[in-house]
């Protein structure tokens, strides 16, 4: 197949869980089929106009109604989502970027309106979360924020009836997208998070004492690794862990605090605190440790940081809120209270991960490889009765079997 997709992210290199989620799954599809992804990027970003990573063809084109979005958000006076407008005026612009007539055409919320000029046979609502509860529940404060909260709410329906399937995180969002518009069974399809199985990997016990050991983690401490970027519910869950770990740092506990979650910590300087730098690359930390947190208490979605703390052999605590998506690794992880207090305690205990332990990799886990589920995502999409409805004759990458 010739699948289309377009975001109004820069996925790669994938640095926080939306882009993950979107490079893993169109890095899983490009196994099998050609993948042309649009990515409309802020004008800071760096990347190339065009470029091949993985099998995926990436184009990437910058706006100025997303600056200007950006403004307004910042302002208090509209979201960030205004763009969609922009896009929407864009639409048949955008679409000849990518060429061709497409058997499917996979869009983010904002890029939704490129389904009114679209030719392709298949078109999908790739959804991050319920995008009209997240943006009700943690929305900045700005004028008129109730009539905000019913436009993204409209701009999801729309996306939503216009899309021949929807595919959601979890369970419980596909329930939602059925109760919120109505969408019934056959049009939706779950595609968890998952982890990018060509980096994340348990270390070598050489590479576990090196990156201990520029870490500045002794033989016998145990560190913690909280991974974030700067979303509220990542911020409240690193205040927890600031508030838990005073009262382990006598026992030989470290908190390793990685992404852009930590901006807040600036000029803290706790014995027990380790603060890792802004960086694309999270394998130090991840070796260094013995345990993954994931202290949420809210949020969209699902946590990718989960599967991919368990990917790297950790010991995982998390609360139950931040194990939604994920139903068949709960024997994996720990389940506790956010409460800082009774997730000390937990901690205290000092769990070990299957790597710790001398295990083999879960079997549970390896389906949440990325390659894994975006080939489960090309099969869902590869028997869709749109696309024997008249569609293209599906296209198979050279080299590659066909679809």
């Amino acid at each position: 197949m010739l699948i289309h997709g377009a975001t109004d992210k820069d996925i790669h290199p994938p640095l926080f869980g939306a882009a993950q989620r979107a490079f893993g799954l169109y890095r899983g599809l490009a196994q099998r089929h050609q993948v042309h992804v649009l990515c409309m990027v802020p004008y800071r970003s760096g990347g190339a106009h065009e470029e091949r990573a993985a099998g995926v063809h990436l184009s990437r084109r910058r706006a100025w109604y997303t600056s200007a979005a950006w403004r307004l958000e910042r302002l208090g006076l509209a979201p960030l989502t205004l763009a969609a407008h922009g896009h929407r005026a864009a639409a048949r612009r955008l679409s000849s970027l990518l060429g061709g007539r497409a058997d499917a055409l996979l869009v983010d919320l904002q890029l939704s309106g490129l389904f009114e000029h679209s030719t392709a046979a298949l078109k999908v609502y790739l959804s991050h979360n319920v995008e009209a509860d997240l943006f009700a529940a943690l929305a900045p404060r700005m004028v008129a924020r109730g009539a905000w909260v019913s436009w993204v709410r409209a701009l999801e329906a729309k996306a939503a009836a216009r899309a021949d399937l929807v595919v959601a995180v979890s369970d419980e969002d596909a329930t939602r997208f059925g109760a919120l518009y109505g969408v019934p069974p056959e049009r939706l399809a779950v595609i968890p998070n998952g982890y990018d199985e060509t980096v994340v990997r348990p270390p070598s016990p050489d590479e576990r004492a090196r990156a201990r050991a520029a870490l500045g983690i002794g033989e016998g401490d145990y560190a913690c690794v909280f991974v974030g970027s700067d979303f509220a519910p990542n911020l409240a869950a690193l205040s927890r862990l600031l508030v838990a770990f005073p009262a382990l740092a006598s026992k030989g506990f470290r908190l390793i605090a990685a992404g852009r979650a930590t901006r807040v910590l600036a000029g803290r300087a706790e014995p027990w605190l380790i603060v890792g730098p802004e960086v694309d690359d999270l394998t130090p930390f991840l070796h260094a440790a013995d345990a993954g947190l994931n202290p949420v208490a809210s949020g969209g979605g699902s946590n990718v940081k989960l599967p991919t703390y368990l990917a790297a052999g950790l010991a995982v605590l998390t609360t139950r809120f931040g194990l939604r998506g994920y139903p068949d690794l709960e024997p994996l992880v720990g389940v506790v209270d956010a409460d800082p207090t009774r997730l000390a305690a937990a901690l205290a205990r000092r769990p070990a991960g299957w790597r710790a332990r001398g295990l083999p990799v879960p079997p549970a886990l390896e389906a949440y490889a990325w390659g894994q589920l975006g080939a489960r995502l090309g099969e869902i999409l590869a028997s869709h009765p749109a696309l024997a409805r008249g569609a293209p004759a599906p296209t198979a990458v050279a080299g590659r079997a066909q679809a």
